[in-house]
């Protein structure tokens, strides 16, 4: 007679006292040895029993474990997310190598041509905030794909629109687009993994960071080669990332407000409360140096062309900017798991202002080796802010994720209109002496940010 072996929580056992149902599986009748050297079984904190074959968020099963045992790092999704960061921040730095192209194909002027990155960097990162309640109360729309092919066809339109009034149009809807991929994005990143939870965002930031660090030069082969109209060629490219993200990532978790209308947003108003004083103190710290991250990012290139060093070494200047950037956002992950984010945070903006100095200082070659310098600084603690913005609001992680990406950026895009005013009269490089300021103000706050917690 074949023996059949139970996997069912205790709590259904029939006919036996409450004591029985849960004591260990060998001391219910007709549960032996066997059934514990066949299948393990672990209770988990709701009293259900849990076969040790798992599946890991990132893909595959996981090894028998122990309770209390290392959480392993959830690598094929942190991947896939880092591809679609990727994607859709390399075609939003297309703008920024090729200023000087559209200021010469519509002949305006340097202000002008800073309304358009203002108008870019707004509308990516305002509407995050919007987007991110839509994103926390319904995370199983296609958000994700609608952005990231969305805004290829918009940002790549740069190349092929006749009239800088069809520009002004196309570049805000673009940004709002590439905004809406974001919460999605940053959401599911959060949720990967409680253990490596600071790494998982950073690796997810890290592939925007170098999707902006190859976009221009992205951008810049296709327009030497080819022609700016031949731009859209990158929304192909958009499309085949996202037919692979949306098969490979986990389904996102379903909200916890889901069939309750609206209540999300009076749930994200008490968590905002309860979070307080810490949680407007990091806003600060992001928008300060977010001052600095979005005029050094839309206007790197142009500084170099201005300097006479040609549009080749302007784009170049900028992906070390951000190639650097993407490994200060990954190793700042690591150190804020270790060291915790409050420390990461700080060590960041300290190299990042070392850096600054010394670029606006030094001559134009070893520029480029304290650009490297900056852009590890600068974007070190990127990662981490949002890491630690969700753990203020754990509940919301997309509505966390928008402040530190998209208020903070948002505010600090209106800098840009100030400073390329400025620039006109007395050059672009010297009116870039008030972001060590900036730096130093974001400073100053980050010595008020609770310790974070040391893994």
């Amino acid at each position: 007679m074949r023996r059949s072996y139970r996997t069912s929580p205790p709590e259904d056992l029939p006919g036996h006292p409450p004591w029985l149902r849960n004591a260990h599986p060998e001391s219910r009748p007709g549960m032996g040895r066997s059934f514990k050297t066949r299948m393990p079984v672990f209770k988990d904190s709701y009293g259900k029993c849990r076969m040790s074959q798992e599946k890991t968020p990132g893909g595959g099963s996981a090894a028998p474990q122990t309770p209390g045992a290392s959480e392993p790092a959830p690598w094929l999704s942190m991947g896939l997310l880092f591809t679609a960061h990727f994607a859709v921040d390399s075609q939003v730095s297309f703008l920024s190598p090729l200023l000087p192209l559209i200021r010469e194909k519509f002949d305006i002027t340097l202000g002008t041509a800073g309304v358009l990155v203002y108008l870019l960097m707004m509308c990516n990162a305002g509407g995050q905030p919007v987007t991110a309640v839509l994103v926390d109360r319904w995370p199983r729309l296609p958000w994700l794909a609608i952005g990231l092919i969305g805004s290829a066809f918009c940002l790549t339109a740069v190349g092929w629109l006749p009239s800088y009034t069809a520009l002004a149009v196309a570049i805000p809807v673009g940004g709002f687009l590439a905004g809406l991929a974001h919460p999605d994005m940053s959401s599911r990143a959060g949720a990967l993994s409680e253990r490596h939870h600071s790494l998982s965002v950073s690796v997810f930031v890290s592939g925007g960071r170098l999707g902006a660090a190859l976009g221009p030069l992205v951008a810049i082969f296709i327009v030497k080669w080819w022609g700016m109209e031949w731009l859209w060629l990158y929304v192909l490219v958009n499309v085949g990332v996202v037919a692979a993200v949306m098969r490979g990532l986990p389904k996102p978790t379903l909200s916890a407000e889901k069939g309750k209308g609206f209540a999300i947003i009076h749930g994200l108003g008490r968590a905002i409360r309860k979070a307080g004083a810490p949680l407007m103190i990091l806003i600060g710290v992001t928008t300060f140096r977010a001052v600095c991250t979005v005029n050094m990012q839309g206007f790197l290139p142009t500084i170099y062309v201005e300097r006479g060093m040609g549009l080749w070494q302007g784009g170049i200047s900028s992906s070390i900017l951000l190639f650097f950037g993407m490994v200060g956002v990954v190793f700042g992950g690591a150190v804020a798991d270790r060291f915790g984010k409050k420390n990461a945070i700080l060590y960041g903006i300290i190299l990042a202002l070392i850096g600054l100095i010394g670029f606006l200082t030094a001559a134009p070659t070893l520029g480029l080796f304290l650009v490297a310098i900056l852009g590890f600084g600068l974007y070190m603690p990127m990662g981490v802010s949002m890491a630690y913005a969700q753990d203020f609001l754990p509940g919301y992680r997309a509505f966390a994720s928008s402040l530190t990406l998209g208020v903070s950026w948002g505010a600090a895009s209106f800098s840009v209109l100030p400073i390329s005013k400025v620039a006109e009269e007395i050059g672009l490089f010297q009116a870039f002496w008030v972001l060590p300021v900036s730096l130093l103000v974001a400073l100053f706050f980050s010595f008020f940010l609770p310790k974070g917690e040391k893994k």
